[in-house]
């Protein structure tokens, strides 16, 4: 599948998005890239339901702050070189 928008446009559209919006597009790549590799898309469905069942927003905000650290660092590697 071709793509007509680059990455460096795509990011900041998903940054303005709502917190859930962003859950179903990161559930919805790792189920694409799942299929990719030959894994039954259902395991990831059934994985994501019982995670509604607890409250998973501590983990939800863990990874956001995981990635905005790791994306600083990136940044700082970049403005380095």
């Amino acid at each position: 599948m071709e793509s007509n928008i680059s990455t460096h446009q795509l990011l900041p559209a998903l940054q303005v998005l709502p917190r859930a919006d962003k859950l179903r597009i990161v559930l919805f790549l790792i189920s694409q890239m799942a299929q990719e590799e030959g894994i039954e898309p259902s395991f990831f469905t059934q994985n994501y339901l019982d995670w509604k069942r607890y409250d998973a927003s501590s983990a939800a905000n863990t990874l956001l702050k995981m990635l905005a650290e790791d994306k600083h660092n990136q940044e700082l590697k970049h403005d380095s070189c």
